[in-house]
């Protein structure tokens, strides 16, 4: 029965994968027709040389990075079915993100569970339609009134639009930082000092700012990860020698040996 079960949720993944893949293609596809529609219907030829400009390299290397990072980092909150479909509607780091998290939280769905896939998935899928919704709305809003006009003369309102992604991320973060104060201090310390010091520089790190504190928070979680693994790993060992009448004391000296022998061999090679 059980190996049943298991058979069904497989393939139930591999369908989630074939339709998530067919539907991103196609999302793909309708992304690159509208430039090349454009400049069929009004017979323009596409100028090669603005790839080579310094400006349109920095943000290829910038979305290169988030397009590596975001899938491998987001999956384990959103689930096969709510990946494909958060990076097919888009809108991810200021729209899904805080609504999934804001999900599991009120849910307090396991990691890893089929519970959370699903609350991840109807999160995802409200947020897309109440989107689709609001952006409608304020267009009409837009387009009937004079507010757009008062938005762009208004330079508060219009500055606090380039702060909305770091905002979000900051009052949904703000609590797991405050809860895991020794994980996030150093990499609060090392997006900081490095934002200070491009400042000196003269230099805007912009949106490479959060490119840069995915990746530092992604090591400094890994890290705890991999030192309780080899922690654990030299447990099993001790058991292991107990278990096969090895003295307690004997399987200690074995470690500490094995332990010098290792930092001699990484003095060497420094």
């Amino acid at each position: 029965m059980a190996k049943e079960k298991r058979m069904t949720s497989l393939d139930y993944n591999i369908k989630l994968h074939l339709m998530g893949r067919i539907w991103t293609l196609s999302g793909l596809l309708l992304i690159i027709m509208v430039p090349v529609v454009i400049s069929i219907f009004y017979k323009a030829t596409m100028n090669w040389q603005v790839f080579a400009n310094a400006g349109v390299i920095t943000l290829l290397f910038i979305n290169l990075a988030s397009g590596l990072l975001e899938p491998i980092i987001y999956s384990p909150m959103l689930g096969t079915s709510g990946e494909y479909l958060a990076f097919i509607t888009g809108n991810l780091a200021n729209m899904k993100i805080p609504c999934v998290v804001k999900a599991h939280e009120i849910y307090e769905t396991k990691q890893g569970s089929e519970e959370q896939e699903l609350v991840a998935t109807i999160a995802i899928a409200v947020s897309s339609l109440v989107t689709v919704l609001i952006v409608f709305v304020i267009v009409v809003a837009l387009a009937a009134s004079p507010l757009q006009t008062w938005i762009q003369n208004n330079r508060y309102l219009n500055n606090a639009f380039g702060c909305v992604v770091y905002a979000l991320f900051g009052a949904l973060g703000g609590k797991y930082l405050v809860k895991n104060l020794k994980l996030a201090a150093i990499p609060g310390i090392i997006i900081i000092v490095l934002s200070i010091a491009l400042a000196l520089l003269g230099m805007n790190l912009g949106s490479a700012a959060l490119v840069v504190g995915i990746v530092v928070m992604a090591i400094a979680g890994l890290a705890p990860i991999i030192a309780q693994k080899v922690k654990a790993k030299k447990e099993k060992k001790i058991y292991d020698n107990i278990s096969n009448g090895i003295d307690l004391e004997e399987t200690y000296a074995l470690i500490i040996a094995q332990n010098e022998k290792a930092d001699k061999k990484a003095k060497k090679q420094n």
